[in-house]
């Protein structure tokens, strides 16, 4: 009996479960117009994850929300759409294997021959290309026989029964028999794993790295056992009913152009187009993909820090035997002093002084690399103080600080090219604790030391100016100010295609004051100035680019706001005059009868008019007739307008989600509100699906936070909550503004209205943006509400109805 009734409970609870997370098919959503699916995903960025203000993002999310936009027009049916996340492949692969319809798994899933059997794939709709990747302590190995040998020693990291694991299946066997390798969950914890540690290493997507890099994470590619499989794609059940549908959106001539463009939105132009040339099973491309990353620029960083990690392991080894050749030095010169010592005893003391000389060598040789070691640390200190700067003047002055400290300098200049006055222009030219400004050599002048260096692209290093200048220039002119100097370096800058863009100058007024060791030492810092003065002029530039783009952001919402009101206003002037001319021809219709009925009595009586008279009333008969057809006519016209308007406003609605709508008013103006320094966030309650004219609604929500932003000072949030009441989907749009007095509130949704508050950043206001918002709401058959108090801020509320 307990056994029977343990075998109900189960058995109720099994048919529960099975229940709750049925889904519905494409058939069934096609016969009920309605119907609900479920997408399980792994948290994996670029493809799929969730934003902080609770929205959604990825390739893959952007994807299938539009493939079923579509599906919803073309069904005329409401479908709806729950994103459910998963920690690990194991569950999401149960979730989907499960047999089920209505449910698909998203992470950036390899599709592969032997996964099929269990689960179906929808088209692949990117290249899948995997690499192996370690953290920045690994080194990058050229011969793949080192690469096998270091690896073993190392700690691999992977998902299980993945396709990374599978590529370390396969090493184990054929290449790194002691290979051992750990767990973790997601891509996103392999990743992290990785760049955390000094000793794993492991496989992961192209796109993942590519992605990683982005947001600065340390790792580095390794060069061998890239792998390239059939692509990455949407999982759903074996015999989903799911799978036809959907693909046809794949086989749609513009699914290539879109699925491009998107790749592009996340991972940038240049590794988009390195993943699509990769692709082409082009096996010397994937052996130059090192070269073409960093002619693209994602691995000049890395490229840097190995570079910088080649030097200071040169520099270890050149000390280490430094040392060694010491102790050789010291125990020859000792074994040499005991045999002297024993075979001749006068010639201690001359042993004696030899090797206190050597040892005076010694120390002044570790002195020397001592020295050099600190010197080179310095140097790397000013490349990061000098490269992070984003202004000429604090690029030349940090510079001049920092060389001064180094080598000492009295006198310290940059000279810019200007191509529009043909001339090296010196922002600032330090001479002693004097600050020269805005000085400036014309290049006609040849004679110029300056102007000689920058024109022919070579350096100038001068000791003793005074009786060495016959070697460089035929007179000495006078410098731009201050007196001439002894000892003068000039290098110059040199962009990457060997174009000069200016030229670095150090000068001293005592002769010989600067060697061979200095000279080298200003190369150096001339690379770092002409880095930082690249990444200057490209940050103003993309700032310039920015500001005009804002601008032009503005102009082009008040130029809307302007044809909005121009257009309403046209539209009310129409209906006046098509209200007027229908009350006028309805007006004139009663008294043209009686008229017409008055002159047809008298024409039926003819005998009693001469000819003239029957004339005079026949012409005036036909003419009432004619007006009396035209007055139809209008009337008419006016009817089969009216008939047409409303049927233009009932095909015009749409169905469509309201989290869609605001999320991507939200979206468009992250940039505007950035630029007052205002928060947007988004809090979704609850979603539904309203049938409204898309367009309306979207200009009805950015009227209501355009004007948030608007009225709001710097520093404050704007929030927008969606939630369900009984009947309405409700959006409440919250400012902390100055908010709007009684008086204003009565004001409000009228015409041509200024309301006491003013925009804090001076915006423009037409005073029609509430009005219009009122009249689309009413068309929709919804509502809209104010609620605030002076002082406390603002919230307008929007009630749709939902289906």
């Amino acid at each position: 009996m307990k056994f029977a009734y343990k075998l109900f409970l189960s058995f109720c609870l099994f048919f529960i479960i099975q229940v709750a997370s049925a889904q519905d098919s494409w058939d069934k959503i096609k016969r009920e117009h309605k119907g609900t699916i479920t997408v399980y995903y792994i948290q994996n960025k670029p493809f799929i994850y969730s934003l902080p203000n609770g929205g959604m993002s990825g390739i893959e999310y952007e994807m299938f929300s539009k493939m079923i936009k579509e599906k919803r027009k073309e069904l005329k049916a409401v479908i709806d759409i729950k994103w459910q996340a998963v920690e690990s492949w194991d569950d999401l692969y149960a979730k989907i294997s499960s047999k089920g319809d209505g449910i698909f798994g998203m992470s950036g899933i390899t599709l592969t021959e032997s996964r099929k059997d269990q689960i179906d794939f929808l088209p692949p709709y990117m290249p899948d290309i995997e690499i192996i990747v370690s953290s920045e302590d690994v080194n990058i190995f050229q011969k793949k026989e080192n690469f096998n040998t270091a690896m073993q020693s190392l700690q691999a990291v992977t998902i299980k029964n993945s396709t990374f694991e599978r590529n370390l299946v396969k090493l184990k066997h054929e290449n790194l028999h002691a290979l051992e390798y750990t767990y973790v969950n997601n891509v996103e914890q392999l990743i992290d794993k990785i760049a955390n540690s000094n000793d794993h290493w492991g496989y992961t997507n192209l796109s993942n790295y590519a992605y990683a890099l982005s947001k600065g994470l340390h790792l580095q590619r390794q060069l061998f056992y890239q792998t390239e499989n059939q692509g990455l794609a949407v999982i759903l059940p074996l015999k989903s009913s799911w799978k036809e549908p959907l693909t046809s959106f794949y086989k749609s001539p513009t699914f290539k152009p879109y699925i491009n463009d998107l790749i592009r939105k996340y991972l940038g132009d240049k590794i988009t187009d390195l993943i699509w040339d990769i692709s082409a099973n082009n096996s010397s491309l994937i052996d130059t993909l090192r070269n073409q990353q960093r002619e693209i620029g994602l691995l000049t960083v890395e490229s840097e820090i190995r570079l910088l990690r080649l030097t200071q392991k040169e520099l270890e080894i050149s000390q280490q035997n430094t040392i060694r050749n010491i102790l050789v030095a010291s125990l020859s010169v000792t074994l040499l002093f005991l045999v002297m010592l024993f075979h001749f005893n006068n010639l201690v003391k001359r042993s004696n002084q030899k090797l206190e000389h050597q040892n005076q060598e010694i120390e002044e040789q570790a002195k020397s690399l001592k020295n050099a070691y600190k010197d080179l640390e310095a140097l790397s200190q000013i490349g990061r103080d000098v490269t992070s700067k984003l202004s000429t003047k604090e690029i030349i002055k940090t510079a001049y600080t920092q060389i001064n400290e180094l080598i000492g300098t009295p006198i310290f200049g940059i000279g810019l090219y200007d191509k529009k006055s043909n001339s090296l222009k010196f922002p600032y030219v330090f001479e002693g604790d004097q600050i020269i400004k805005n000085k400036a050599y014309d290049l006609k002048e040849k004679m110029r030391l300056a102007v000689m260096c920058f024109d022919q692209g070579k350096e100038i290093f001068v000791q003793k100016f005074s009786t060495d200048h016959r070697n460089y220039v035929k007179e000495v002119l006078k410098p731009i100010a201050g007196n001439n100097a002894e000892s003068i370096i000039y290098i110059p800058l040199m962009e990457k295609n060997n174009q000069p863009i200016g030229v670095i100058t150090v000068q001293s007024f005592e002769a010989n004051a600067f060697d061979s060791y200095k000279l080298n030492l200003v190369r150096n810092i001339a690379i770092y100035i002409r880095i930082a003065l690249q990444n200057a002029r490209s940050f103003n530039s993309q700032e310039e680019k920015q500001h005009k783009l804002m601008e032009a952001n503005i102009h082009i919402m008040e130029q809307k706001e302007l044809i909005e009101e121009k257009n309403h206003e046209l539209q009310t002037a129409n209906g006046e005059k098509n209200h007027l001319l229908g009350i006028v021809a309805h007006d004139l219709r009663n008294p043209l009868a009686s008229s017409i009925t008055l002159l047809s009595m008298l024409n039926a009586n003819e005998e009693k008019f001469d000819e003239d008279e029957k004339m005079c009333i026949e012409g005036s008969l036909k003419a009432m007739h004619r007006m009396n057809n035209m007055i139809e006519e209008i009337l008419d016209a006016r009817a089969n307008a009216n008939k047409e308007e409303q049927a233009n406003k009932e095909a015009s609605k749409d169905i469509i989600s309201a989290t869609e709508i605001v999320q991507s008013v939200i979206n468009d103006f992250e940039t505007i509100a950035e630029r007052k320094e205002i928060s947007l966030s988004l809090d979704i309650q609850s979603d539904g699906l309203v049938e409204v004219n898309e367009q309306h609604c979207i200009q009805v929500v950015e009227n209501l936070i355009s004007n948030a932003i608007k009225f709001s000072p710097k520093g404050t949030n704007v929030n927008t909550v969606i939630e369900k009441t009984p009947d309405f989907i409700q959006i409440n749009i919250t400012d902390q503004g100055p908010g709007i007095s009684k008086e204003d509130q009565k004001k409000l949704f009228k015409k041509y209205q200024k309301l006491s508050a003013k925009p804090t950043g001076g915006e423009k206001s037409t005073g029609l943006g509430l009005s219009i918002v009122k009249k689309y709401i009413d068309e929709m058959g919804g509502e809209v509400k104010c609620s605030s108090e002076v002082g406390e801020g603002t919230t307008f509320s929007l009630l749709l109805p939902y289906l």
